[in-house]
């Protein structure tokens, strides 16, 4: 029989249902992060085709043109810092609830 917790609201839950819940934590920062993966090297084939691949702007861009995909791809990048950030709290705050011993 598994173990039964209770929470200071009363709250009542068991190894299995904490194991669950756990793992579907996890799972999401897992789903995020490869998620998170294919945006960056989205970004990267964007920049490749742009810069050409000798870095010879086949598109002959003018200035303008460099410093607005520049900051674009800047910006993503800061969105995505930001989401790696988020989701390191999530696993940390995952992981710290596992350490504890009443999880519940």
């Amino acid at each position: 029989m598994s173990d039964h917790y209770n929470n200071h609201n009363g709250f009542h839950c068991n190894d299995e249902q904490l194991q669950n819940v756990l793992i579907n934590l996890i799972d999401s920062v897992a789903r995020e992060e490869n998620a998170l993966a294919h945006l960056i090297k989205a970004e990267a084939d964007k920049v490749q085709a742009f810069v050409g691949k000798h870095c010879d702007f086949p598109t002959h861009p003018s200035n303008n043109e460099i410093i607005k995909l520049n900051r674009s791809v800047t910006q993503l990048l800061e969105s995505i810092v930001m989401k790696e950030w988020l989701l390191l709290k999530k696993l940390e705050d995952t992981l710290e609830f596992v350490k504890k011993p009443n999880k519940c």
